[in-house]
This record gives structure tokens, sequence and C-alpha cells, in this order.
């Protein structure tokens, strides 16, 4: 059994993507490819119709960072990479947002899954 990785791994990527099909596809097989789970992934539209935001958190060291943004550079959909200042608390805030979001009840719950 690994143990948990320290919460100093813990970053957080703001990712600026051409709105096309199969970007977030290309861009999770990338974290696959190098053995790296993606902890919160958020993907989001912009003020751009074209453009959208992908969040993602990670857990890797600095140097696994390093290598993963220069490959995330390299694909031609990606537009700007930004890692952003406070993983931890992006975590918890989209993780709020995700908890505090609509949930089917009833027989919409049944027929979800």
């Amino acid at each position: 059994m690994n143990p948990p990785k320290s919460p100093t791994n813990r970053h957080a990527l703001s990712v600026l993507v051409e709105n096309n099909p199969g970007v977030l596809a290309r861009v999770s097989v990338l974290f696959a490819r190098r053995n790296f789970n993606i902890d919160h992934l958020v993907v989001g539209p912009t003020e751009d119709a074209k453009v959208s935001r992908m969040t993602i958190v990670v857990n890797v060291s600095a140097e696994q960072l390093h290598k993963v943004t220069s490959q995330l550079d390299k694909l031609v959909e990606v537009i700007h990479i930004e890692e952003l200042a406070d993983a931890d608390v992006i975590r918890d805030q989209l993780w709020e947002i995700n908890d505090n979001g609509p949930r089917p009840v009833g027989a919409m719950a049944a027929a979800a899954f």
C-alpha cells in the first residue's frame, strides 16, 4: 500500500484550452500516461465561447509538475497554463461547489444510475 502523499505536493493548475471536442480526453490521457492521478478537475466556459478553463488539482512533486506542464504546453489546444497559489484552498472550494450542487431525488435518482 502506498503512503498518502504529502499535501505540500498538491498543485492546482488553471489551463485555458480551445473549446474543441476531445481536448479533455487528450489532457487526461497526458496525465494517465505519466501515471499521475487527477485529484480534482473542473471544466467550464469562459467569456469567450471558443475557450474553456480547466482547473486541475494534482498531487505530484515539483519536478513531476514541471514535466507534465511542459507536455501540456505542447498540446495544440492549450492556450495558457498557470499554477494557482494555494491548491488546498482551491480544492476545498471546488469540493464545496461539488457538494452544494443539485442532487437528483426519488425516481430521478434511480434513473440517473
